[in-house]
């Protein structure tokens, strides 16, 4: 795959009787290291006129979603395992975790795909059970070659 990248993040939040959809389409970076996928974007913070620093590195088993800036967190995805995640924020510091039910990761020389199903504990509650989708690819050429 090639350095630049387009990538769309999707998927869901269940909160009680309520669903918070995810939507992202953003181009990026994308660099590999040895069997690792390293994706990187940034995106503006809403309401802060700072920058947020995103990092997807995929592994043939594991993703982490790392956050940097205004908003600091990473979190951690494998089969059937549970990570401690701090989420710290201009307003203060989230303990959280995710639980991960189901990550399915596919990669080849043009895309990557993954899908993942979790839970999400906010301050030891359950707050959600979430539902992602990632997929990256080589991003087309604007210039029309």
């Amino acid at each position: 795959m090639k350095e630049f990248v387009d990538i769309e993040i999707s998927g869901t939040h269940l909160r009680y009787d309520e669903s918070d959809p995810i939507a992202v389409n953003i181009s990026g970076n994308h660099y590999i290291d040895g069997d690792i996928h390293n994706i990187t974007y940034v995106e503006e913070a809403q309401g802060f006129d700072e920058i947020i620093l995103n990092t997807i590195i995929v592994q043939k088993n594991r993703v982490e979603i790392i956050k940097e800036g205004v908003v600091n967190s990473k979190m951690v995805f494998t089969n059937n395992s549970r990570f401690k995640v701090v989420y710290n924020t201009p307003f203060g510091r989230l303990d959280m975790e995710t639980e991960t039910k189901l990550l399915l990761i596919d990669m080849n020389e043009y895309e990557i795909n993954v899908y993942v199903e979790y839970i999400l504990y906010i301050e030891g509650d359950r707050a959600s059970n979430s539902k992602m989708r990632i997929h990256i690819v080589e991003a087309v050429d604007k210039k029309g070659g």
